[in-house]
């Protein structure tokens, strides 16, 4: 039988203390002209986009600034405004860029992706939602990564809020990966205790995800209980003292060991709902995952093999000696630590409204990520999990 597996990656990742100061060369061979800067203002206001700036100027390198992304779930609408950036008039070359940097999280990283897709791909992002519909190499992208959550800066999808349908789109495609990663946890220092939490989470239901999804493989296997190691000892810390460096960059580890896992082991329903919660509430994606991992593992839990059950337990360590054990070990495990860094124990308490919990269900069931779920569920089934959820 085949068992055949594509691993994505950007050609060059920089990660540790102060690798920053390596980018200039990698830039310097890639005889790039001008760049699109993408971030938002509260990065600006750390001083970190200044950095990038000195780089390119140093450089030689012209660039303009777009600050639009407003808030961390990023929508069709920033990603237009990011493009208005990229018109190029028939007399006018002054835009035209030939890579696009973007710095901070997840949601500037995913709009970035999506604005040098359209950028060469034409039409709306939209037009790309799903599974490998990008024709045509978007321009370079670089990605400085502010948070060890996302595992945006290395993968090739982006995470879209169409607010019309108040969809969160998945848009996957090996052309959306990234040229240059950065991970650099002088960066993440400043973050808030809330993205701290959330962006930590967000590293557990990647890894435990991926240990689980039906694309996993012995190289990300390995990857997924290396990064649950390291969140449960480290998440905690970073949390308490975000000037921790030592948490902060074991934490960037674990955030760039778990997106190389998903990226080629797919996810699942954790993601898949998590998705449709923020496109209808904009809540953060972590405080979704948080509360809907339990109810998700007891929904997967008769598809998963007893052994890989029990392994999973490992880098938590805690024992685990039956299937029944091994899962009751997991729930409560991830359970209490979202709770210790104050994460929503109930949809409840986030606003949600059981009248448009069949609609999330639905959305929820077309999103790819569902694709590599272990076991396959009916739109009743997805409606019992945001309900225990509730």
């Amino acid at each position: 039988m085949q068992n055949n597996h594509n691993f994505y990656l950007p050609r060059t990742n920089l990660v540790g203390v102060g690798v920053i100061k390596d980018l200039p060369n990698e830039l310097l061979p890639m005889k790039l002209g001008k760049a699109l800067i993408v971030t938002d203002k509260n990065i600006i206001s750390l001083g970190y986009v200044e950095q990038v700036e000195k780089i390119l100027d140093n450089l030689f390198i012209s660039h303009d600034i777009f600050d639009g992304i407003l808030h961390p779930n990023p929508t069709v609408a920033f990603v237009e405004d990011g493009l208005s950036y990229c018109d190029q008039g028939v007399l006018d070359f002054t835009r035209d860029y030939s890579m696009i940097i973007s710095m901070g999280g997840g949601s500037n990283h995913d709009c970035a992706k999506a604005i040098a897709t359209v950028a060469t791909n034409g039409g709306s992002i939209i037009d790309y939602e799903g599974w490998n519909k990008v024709t045509k190499p978007p321009i370079p992208l670089i990605c400085i990564n502010t948070t060890a959550g996302s595992g945006a800066e290395l993968t090739m999808t982006a995470i879209i809020a169409d607010t019309t349908r108040k969809v969160k789109m998945t848009i996957t495609s090996p052309f959306m990966t990234p040229w240059i990663s950065v991970n650099d946890p002088l960066f993440m220092g400043s973050m808030p205790k809330e993205v701290t939490a959330t962006s930590g989470i967000d590293v557990a239901s990647h890894a435990i995800e991926a240990f689980f999804a039906t694309e996993a493989s012995p190289t990300t296997d390995a990857l997924c209980l290396g990064a649950l190691e390291i969140v449960f000892e480290y998440l905690p810390r970073a949390f308490e003292n975000g000037y921790d460096l030592e948490a902060r960059e074991k934490m960037m580890y674990a955030n760039f060991m778990a997106g190389s896992a998903f990226n080629s082991a797919g996810l699942g329903y954790v993601h898949a709902l998590a998705h449709q919660l923020g496109g209808h509430y904009s809540n953060a994606h972590g405080s979704n995952n948080a509360v809907l991992m339990p109810y998700v593992l007891e929904f997967n839990a008769a598809s998963i093999s007893e052994p890989r059950l029990i392994k999973i337990c490992e880098p938590l360590k805690k024992e685990a000696h039956s299937r029944s054990e091994a899962l009751a070990v997991l729930i409560d495990s991830f359970t209490e630590l979202a709770l210790s860094v104050g994460l929503p124990g109930c949809l409840g308490e986030m606003g949600v409204q059981p009248g448009d919990i069949e609609t999330m269900a639905q959305n929820a069931l077309k999103d790819i990520v569902c694709l590599t779920n272990p076991r396959k569920g009916t739109l009743e089934d997805v409606i019992a999990i945001y309900e225990k959820a509730m």
